[in-house]
């Protein structure tokens, strides 16, 4: 970018809400280097809630948004419809500015298992309460590490529908032994099959929950 930055300046006189907690920067066609320009030049003391969502800001963008003292004091970040991929939620997932999130979306972007195992492992995120990762690209692997995950203690609701998840993801969440306080989880839209449902069914793990969304029902026989 130029070494102009009053457009930074003019962002965050319109987006920041007047108690100072809420920073809305949607739909600002930010790429990485507004990212960057973002991440060194802008600083929101006792910021809550940040809205990046529905911009251009891929991996490297985020990398360095995801170390910034903007990320310090939140509690929501709306990362959806951007370009982030696997090492962007990597990113995240490492991220010491992120330890007192409640609440990631990053629904619409372009993570496959690997970032989703790198979120599933995080120690950074263990007071995150609800995490939204449907339409992104992650198939059993992912969901196998997110069933099995004992890092995300304080996960509630967990979004993983329309993605590429099978019978081998849905037996891991039948079977499931992380994730011990989720009451939440939607599978919808993704590669499903009447024998992983059935056994989603039978699993007394998931008819403790409040709601399990998937695609397909079985009939009683």
């Amino acid at each position: 970018m130029a070494d102009d930055i009053s457009y930074i300046r003019k962002w965050l006189r319109k987006g920041i809400s007047k108690d100072g907690l809420t920073l809305d920067l949607s739909g600002r066609g930010i790429r990485n280097p507004e990212a960057l320009e973002i991440a060194e030049n802008m600083a929101v003391p006792d910021l809550e809630i940040i809205y990046l969502h529905t911009n251009k800001i891929k991996d490297i963008g985020l990398e360095e948004l995801a170390c910034s003292e903007l990320f310090e004091t939140l509690k929501e970040l709306w990362l959806y419809e951007n370009l982030i991929g696997n090492d962007g939620a990597r990113a995240l997932a490492e991220s010491k500015q992120l330890t007192g999130l409640k609440y990631l979306s990053l629904y619409t972007n372009r993570i496959s298992d690997e970032g989703a195992v790198a979120l599933a492992q995080s120690t950074s995120l263990g007071d995150l309460e609800t995490l939204d990762l449907s339409f992104n690209r992650i198939g059993d692997k992912g969901a196998i590490a997110f069933a099995n995950s004992t890092h995300l203690k304080s996960l509630k609701v967990l979004h993983l529908d329309a993605n590429r998840i099978g019978y081998d993801g849905m037996v891991a969440f039948a079977q499931s032994t992380g994730l011990p306080n989720l009451t939440t989880l939607n599978l919808t839209y993704n590669k499903l099959d009447p024998e992983g449902l059935q056994l989603m069914q039978d699993s007394k793990r998931l008819q403790a929950m409040q709601a399990v969304k998937t695609d397909l029902l079985v009939a009683d026989d």
